[in-house]
């Protein structure tokens, strides 16, 4: 880039290319503009306009509204669209494999996704900040435990009443 001694552009004028090649991609091409750029010989830094009306800020966070949408959280108060939550079904979900446990993958028996976001269609929905429940009754559980337990007791008394007789039994012999 090429100044005046008044610091105005001289030179690239207009748009520039720059093209660039990728191994395995098509080629990048960028058209660069420097219009308005100048230079005044002082210390370099960098100003940015700030449009959104919102102060700069840090990332606190991530939340998911119930359409599937992703947001990042800011400590500003704003909130910026990261992407859309997509779900997929199948029309015989009992024909994925599983895979590593906590996996599925699709095959031939089990056809191919159909994708949707969100509440369309057979997909199901996202209630976003919910902690699913437990499925065990906790009282339910207590008392098994505890009939277990008395059961352990009186197998163990019988043993050791079948072990007393035994002892009785060859003393007397």
């Amino acid at each position: 880039i090429e100044f005046t001694e008044q610091g105005v552009l001289k030179s690239p004028v207009g748009l520039t290319n720059l093209t660039t090649s990728i191994s395995g991609a098509a080629d990048l091409s960028i058209d660069l503009s420097y219009n308005g750029t100048s230079q005044y010989g002082s210390d370099f830094s960098v100003s940015k306009n700030n449009s959104s009306g919102y102060a700069s800020g840090e990332r606190t966070g991530q939340a998911i509204d119930e359409d599937g949408s992703v947001y990042a959280t800011f400590s500003n108060g704003e909130r910026m669209l990261q992407g859309q939550l997509v779900l997929a079904n199948f029309a015989n979900p009992n024909g994925l494999a599983s895979k590593d446990g906590t996996t599925w993958v699709q095959t031939a028996s089990s056809g191919a996704p159909l994708t949707g976001t969100p509440g369309t269609g057979l997909l199901g929905s996202v209630k976003s900040g919910a902690v699913e429940s437990s499925n065990v009754d906790l009282t339910s559980e207590l008392v098994g435990l505890m009939t277990a337990q008395r059961n352990y007791q009186a197998n163990t008394k019988v043993i050791s009443t079948n072990d007393n007789m035994m002892n009785a039994l060859f003393q007397a012999v």
